[in-house]
């Protein structure tokens, strides 16, 4: 099965599943293609890939899904849905423009940090092949742009922006570069043996214990658990030592969560000693 034919299967799924009201228009304003090929597409999803997926209501003038459908082409996870509705907004998901659920669905007017286009693929030239890269940089604690030679192994993508990982020649150890602070011209040069093998931090992983904060009510706690399907009171999160900070960063979660207040956070780490150790 071609590529875009595959898409417009998953897309007859997540529409049909999701919305429950299948159209041609809505493989039409999708993937640009004319009615026919898109009535097209859909018979021949009935006839030759699932026939007791969908059926036609003449009511509605669409095609619904049935009580015993079974996607193919989609998980029919509420997350993998959600996902969807978060990126159509910065028009990043692949059915763009199609909106989803009519515009009933918002996200938050994050500010996205200004990445260099020719930065990022010149890190990914240099992660790539395993090249030493000479930028321009600065930080909160050198403001002031300066030269250094990295060797990066990975982009790292954080809530609010993309990190690089790599050896530092100045620091003379593996580093996080947000790449939104890389300025002027980046060159390429000769080969590093400083590579993603090499990164301990990044090769040791880390098993961050979960639980609810032991200040909520024993009713909040529950519901903290189911929110977060937890078998037990516990809920671990592996990753790796070098991104320990930011996965607590995206949880909202610090160590020390008795100075903070209560219900400010819901979850707190349970081995703290052992996270601290990695960060």
């Amino acid at each position: 099965m071609k590529w875009d034919q595959h898409q417009r299967f998953r897309l007859i799924e997540l529409i049909a599943y999701w919305e429950g009201r299948l159209t041609t228009n809505h493989l039409c304003s999708s993937f640009g293609i004319g009615r026919q090929q898109a009535s097209k597409d859909i018979n021949f999803y009935i006839q030759h890939i699932s026939s007791h997926n969908l059926r036609y209501d003449r009511s509605l003038k669409g095609y619904v899904p049935t009580d015993s459908f079974s996607p193919l082409f989609i998980s029919g996870d509420a997350g993998e849905f959600l996902n969807l509705l978060a990126s159509q907004e910065s028009n990043q998901n692949i059915f763009a423009p199609m909106q989803f659920t009519g515009g009933i669905a918002c996200s938050l007017p994050i500010p996205v940090r200004k990445v260099n286009a020719e930065h990022v693929r010149k890190v990914l030239l240099a992660a790539k092949n395993k090249l030493r890269l000479q930028i321009r940089y600065r930080s909160m604690n050198q403001p002031v742009t300066e030269e250094r030679v990295i060797a990066p192994h990975s982009i790292i993508c954080t809530p609010l922006r993309w990190h690089v990982r790599a050896y530092c020649e100045k620091n003379s150890e593996y580093r996080d570069f947000i790449l939104s602070r890389f300025e002027g011209d980046l060159e390429l040069l000769t080969s590093s043996s400083h590579t993603q093998e090499a990164d301990e931090k990044w090769q040791e992983q880390v098993e961050i214990q979960l639980s609810p904060d032991p200040r909520l009510s024993q009713n909040q706690q529950a519901m903290i658990r189911d929110e977060y399907d937890m078998d037990s009171n516990i809920m671990p999160i592996i990753c790796r030592s070098a991104l320990t900070r930011y996965t607590l960063h995206a949880l909202g979660v610090y160590l020390d969560y008795e100075h903070t207040i209560v219900g400010q956070q819901q979850l707190v780490v349970v081995n703290k000693d052992e996270v601290s150790s990695h960060l």
